[in-house]
């Protein structure tokens, strides 16, 4: 009877459906002869009989006019339903700002709030409708939809917007759905057009509609280097050299508005494949003007990086002028900057003085998280390992396993970077 019915409602015989749905009923009222299911989930035929007549009666469908009792009847019965939020989901069309009355709508709201305290759409539910409604209590609007953390979609943030602008405060709506908003939508469009490009390039496969999308993440963000590099790494590959250098060549190099990071990429790029070796040197050059003049921490990863490219570059007198002892000193409170520059130099076997002196100082830095120990201490095992003081090195990287094992985070490379040491002492002992 039960699925007879979910048919007639199917096919707007609403009528029929809503009678035998109520027949079904009267022959069960407790709800104990017979089991069916919704959404894959078990519920008695009649509990899920009184559902859909709550929500027929809900929408208007089969009674005379729209009334929400049946539902509210449906709730209070079936206190523990698994139906219960999808009832509830449904009812709120009743209780939205200009629907009843003021106390009736904020009294239902706040017990929704209450009662499912981690769900945003009913908060969401809520603002939205007070922004076009003028007897909403903006204040509670405004306070549901700040509780909505993270916002999941742009009709969240656009709603904030919108309230606050409402309520004349437009330093908060900027603040909320401004330039910074503005921002984060382009850089994730770009990221995510990059990764379709970049996964279908490496698998060979859907080519053509790789490098549109791609393209149209250049288009969108002109100065970012990864999609750049990706579809000009493509081309390169298939031999379409000039179409690479037109993409990512000089030219890019024009845009005064790329960051120093990316220009370390670009020159990485070319110096990797032998070529536009020019260029390549003068974007690191000009990386290193803008890298230098700014203290942002992105800006002392574009340095090592310029550092290792001039070393590959064939150039390694050109980066001691820029990335040496007077360098470190300007960022002797930086963990991260230290030990970069420590393990940059051991990996040279140079300027060891410097880095030793830049790596006992990274580990001696409080660290608020506890994930970098590992490597600080890694990386002053490394230049006690170029110097030569292998048992101190061994001490250091045995103080970096101990760290990572104590913290779940396995050590397995740190435990691999011990074994190499150890079989160093072993080999010189003998």
């Amino acid at each position: 009877m039960g699925k007879l019915a979910d048919k007639y409602y199917y096919r707007s015989e609403y009528d029929k459906a809503v009678g035998l749905w109520n027949e079904l009923i009267a022959l069960d009222p407790e709800g104990k002869r017979g089991m069916s299911e919704y959404k894959k989930k078990p519920v008695s035929c009649t509990e899920l009989a009184e559902f859909w007549l709550g929500l027929s009666a809900n929408y208007g469908r089969g009674f005379p006019k729209r009334d929400g009792a049946l539902l509210e009847k449906f709730i209070e019965k079936y206190p523990a339903s698994r139906l219960k939020k999808e009832a509830y989901s449904f009812l709120v069309i009743h209780y939205y700002p200009g629907r009843t009355t003021k106390e009736a709508t904020e009294k239902f709201f706040n017990k929704l709030f209450a009662e499912y305290p981690d769900d945003p759409s009913f908060r969401y539910d809520y603002a939205s409708s007070a922004v076009y409604e003028e007897t909403a209590d903006l204040d509670m609007a405004i306070r549901a939809v700040e509780e909505i953390v993270p916002f999941p979609t742009s009709y969240y943030v656009n709603t904030k917007a919108e309230l606050y602008a409402k309520k004349g405060d437009m330093s908060r709506a900027e603040a909320a759905y401004g330039s910074e908003y503005s921002d984060s939508l382009v850089s994730s469009t770009v990221l995510n057009l990059t990764d379709y490009g970049s996964f279908w390039i490496q698998h060979k496969s859907n080519l053509e509609d790789a490098e549109k999308k791609l393209l149209l993440a250049i288009q969108i963000d002109p100065v970012a280097s990864r999609p750049r590099s990706i579809l000009a790494g493509y081309y390169a590959d298939v031999g379409k050299v000039d179409k690479a250098l037109g993409i990512f060549g000089p030219d890019y190099l024009k845009n005064s508005a790329i960051a120093a990071m990316d220009l370390t990429q670009y020159a990485g790029f070319w110096i990797r494949k032998k070529q536009n070796m020019d260029s390549a040197l003068e974007a690191l050059e000009i990386s290193l003007k803008k890298a230098l003049e700014s203290a942002d921490t992105e800006n002392g990863y574009a340095l090592q990086n310029a550092a290792s490219l001039f070393s590959q570059a064939g150039k390694p007198d050109r980066v001691a002028d820029f990335y040496g002892p007077a360098y470190i000193k300007s960022h002797w409170d930086e963990a991260s900057i230290l030990t970069g520059y420590a393990q940059f130099w051991a990996g040279r076997k140079s300027n060891l003085e410097s880095a030793l002196a830049a790596a006992e100082r990274a580990v001696s830095l409080k660290e608020p998280i506890i994930l970098n120990m590992p490597y600080r201490w890694s990386s002053l095992a490394a230049v006690y390992q170029a110097i030569g003081r292998l048992e101190d090195a061994k001490k250091a990287m045995e103080k970096a396993v101990e760290i990572s094992v104590n913290n779940g985070m396995g050590g397995d490379y740190y435990k691999n970077q011990l074994k190499k040491i150890q079989e160093e002492i072993d080999k010189k002992k003998k």
